[in-house]
């Protein structure tokens, strides 16, 4: 990742000023205004403390009822209020890392060189600090939750030979150690490289060291909790984005930053839809745990009430953004005034997000109300639901459960491509519908297959696993990529122009054309990680421990998904892409591959040993399940289902080459029409060279019409040639 020497690169602070006296070649109008608001760093250790404290004083307040739900002894002071504190503290640090990224990545303005500029380098290393502060928050807290979990002084659990006891034995100190390694991944990989290609991944990795939150506590357990996690994940991640992005907006403005105006109202933008998906997912979480009447008359529920009515005042601020502060950014300004009401509405904005993430994470610390269910099977213990009857196609079809996450990612990927084609439409631009009908097929297929009864059995017999796994790798790809997704956004997406910030469609085009995408589908990568991810996952050990986690289940669909669409890409090319092969290799690629698949699937019909047989006998279904025909069918299946990808990419093969014909068919016919039928001529009177002995003239025929451009001047070289040797005393032509 690094460049070959970190040292060699150039830093922001001594990049010459452009001539104009705007930043990075900004227009003056974007130019940031003399002076600073002074330094956030104020802003940071406020909030984050602020964070810490409300969730330490609420947690304690409820401390002794806890312990009482936990049947343990109190831990002391020093664990009681150091696990909300710390925790408190590191969320907001997280936050602030991950909406530092996403300004580094979305809201600054690379240099033509394709560096960070001064803002977008002081937006990353803001980042870079506060994700180690979060790694550091997270490994204090493994000692801290062990102590919390077992009773003893932290000072006991702070040697060195207990964290191996804690990460085994605590979940939540499992989960710590998670959020530890990648906060620090991205810590270490965000210093060795000022390039703005990589900040939007170091924005990924930030947002992912958030996910083993939701992988535990109260949503992590008991019936239902598929949505508990689902819904949790898509609550912390929106919140953190919300939080996060202002923060960094709030320190872009200190900063004097440019562009102030116009990254406030992506930001609006961003933060509504994150205020849509933080309430229902809210709403959601707290329903699987409490019902509505039980929000006034438990604890746990007027803590949800409490964090309810912080969140409508943020929601009642960011109105108030819209309303009256952003517009005041477009208004001519001839000093600081101008960005302080913003400043300090956002500051207060700041104070109450906070606030609401003490409250948030005071829930971990007090026990939900607890309803005896005296007939919860095995089952839905371990998946979230339960599966009654044997798997039929009427199971299937009669059956639904929604998806979070992939059912609420194929509604939002529809949404998307509808409003590109909409818009490309309004303006007279032509896209087939054909394209249309791929795409939404792509996703009411993808609906299906994680949201009937297909999605659910396939957590609980392998058969269905399978046919669920060729569903996702090897349709929905195939129909995604033939929408063309990428070449509709780049005609829908207005360019930023000159002088203007990057948006969505530069975004679209680095995404595009980049080092790793170019890598990413290089014939041989792209079908190396088709083919081997089959035989890796379900040919090791690999399988066994990711079947029995949810979080395993998301990483395998996601794989699937991202793998199949990668391969396709390039073995279909109907869309905007790093590399155009041609079809023979494109057709070369899909045989080899589906040749390795049909072998993949011959391989675990001679299986003798069933996969993850621990997993799926500690399910204890209802019916009789033969685990070693089940794995037999799900070999056939992928034998057998290995060939209707290849129907369809040959097809779609055939229709290219068709078309690639008639457009040079039709090229050639107005060509023949403005040159009066040249080529023709030329051929005729090469054949009546040939049958004269005028070799030399056929042989420049084939030269001039096999060639190409490179040889179209052969015969004129050649005369020129023998014309200078004779002019220099050689021989001359003929």
């Amino acid at each position: 990742m690094s460049d070959a020497a970190v040292g060699t690169e150039p830093t922001p602070e001594s990049a010459p000023a452009p001539a104009t006296g705007s930043p990075a070649g900004n227009p003056p109008s974007a130019a940031r205004t003399a002076g600073r608001l002074g330094s956030p760093i104020g802003l940071y250790i406020i909030a984050a403390v602020m964070g810490g404290l409300v969730a330490a004083l609420i947690g304690d307040a409820f401390l002794g009822q806890s312990l009482a739900a936990l049947g343990i002894p109190d831990p002391g002071p020093v664990t009681s209020w150091g696990v909300p504190l710390v925790r408190g503290i590191g969320t907001v640090m997280a936050c602030l890392g991950i909406g530092s990224f996403m300004m580094s990545a979305f809201g600054a303005q690379p240099r033509k060189d394709g560096y960070l500029d001064l803002d977008g380098f002081r937006a990353s290393r803001t980042g870079t600090w506060a994700m180690a502060a979060w790694a550091v928050c997270a490994l204090l807290l493994v000692p801290l939750y062990l102590s919390d979990a077992s009773s003893q002084p932290l000072l006991d659990t702070l040697r060195p030979d207990m964290w191996g006891f804690a990460i085994a034995q605590v979940s939540t100190a499992k989960a710590m150690l998670w959020i530890a390694i990648i906060a620090g991944a991205v810590t270490v990989l965000s210093l060795l490289t000022r390039r703005w290609i990589w900040q939007p991944v170091f924005f990924v990795i930030a947002v992912a060291s958030l996910v083993p939150v939701a992988l535990e506590g109260h949503s992590a357990s008991g019936g239902n909790h598929d949505y508990g996690v689902n819904s949790l994940l898509w609550h912390v991640v929106l919140s953190a984005i919300w939080i996060g992005g202002l923060m960094a907006l709030v320190a872009h403005a200190a900063r004097r930053g440019p562009f102030l105006a116009e990254i406030t109202r992506r930001y609006s933008v961003v933060a509504l839809f994150c205020i849509i998906g933080i309430a229902l997912s809210g709403l959601i979480n707290a329903g699987i745990r409490l019902s509505f009447t039980e929000w006034f008359t438990t604890d746990y529920g007027r803590v949800i009430a409490a964090k309810a009515v912080l969140t409508l005042i943020l929601a009642a601020i960011g109105f108030a953004h819209r309303r009256s502060t952003i517009p005041q950014l477009d208004a001519p300004a001839a000093g600081a005034w101008w960005r302080r009401p913003f400043v300090r509405l956002a500051l207060v904005e700041i104070f109450v997000m906070a606030a609401t993430v003490g409250v948030a994470l005071s829930l971990t610390r007090i026990p939900p109300p607890v309803e005896v269910v005296a007939d919860i099977t095995p089952a839905e213990l371990i998946m979230g639901f339960d599966v009654t009857e044997p798997f039929s196609l009427v199971a299937v079809l009669t059956t639904w459960r929604f998806d979070m996450v992939f059912g609420t990612i194929a509604l939002l990927l529809q949404g998307v491509y509808m409003w590109a084609w909409i818009t490309v439409r309004r303006r007279g631009v032509e896209w087939r519908t054909s394209r249309v009908v791929w795409w939404t097929l792509a996703n009411l297929v993808l609906i299906f297959v994680t949201c009937s009864g297909l999605g659910m059995y396939s957590m609980a017999m392998f058969a269905p696993h399978m046919l669920q796994h060729m569903a996702l790798t090897m349709l929905i790809p195939v129909f995604w990529v033939l929408g063309g997704p990428m070449t509709l956004l780049l005609r829908a997406l207005r360019p930023a122009g000159r002088d203007g910030l990057q948006g969505p469609r530069e975004w679209l085009v680095v995404f595009i054309n980049n080092p790793v995408s170019r890598f990413l589908t290089n014939p041989i990568v792209a079908s190396f990680q088709f083919v081997v991810g089959f035989y890796a996952l379900y040919l090791s050990d690999l399988f066994s421990d990711l079947a029995a986690e949810h979080a395993g289940h998301l990483f395998m669909m996601l794989h699937f998904l991202i793998s199949g669409y990668i391969f396709y890409w390039v073995v279909i090319g109907v869309d905007a892409a790093p590399r155009q092969l041609s079809p023979f290799m494109k057709l070369l690629m899909t045989l080899a591959s589906m040749a390795f698949h049909a072998w993949f699937g011959i391989a675990m019909m001679q299986m003798a040993q069933p996969l993850a047989e621990s997993y799926y006998l500690s399910l204890q279904l209802p019916f009789d399940v033969d685990l070693m025909e089940q794995q037999h069918t799900g070999g056939a299946i992928a034998w057998g289902l290995s060939e209707l990808p290849l129907l369809v990419v040959s097809t779609a093969h055939a229709v290219q080459w068709l078309r690639q014909d008639r457009k040079e068919a039709a090229r050639y016919d107005r060509k023949a029409e403005r040159d009066n039928d040249a080529d023709l001529d030329e051929y005729n009177a090469m054949l009546a060279g040939l049958r004269e002995g005028r070799d030399a003239d056929a042989e420049a025929y084939y030269r001039t019409e096999y060639r190409g451009d490179e040889v179209q001047g052969y015969v004129h070289s050649e005369k020129a040639k023998r014309g200078q040797r004779h002019r220099d005393g050689g021989p001359g032509p003929v």
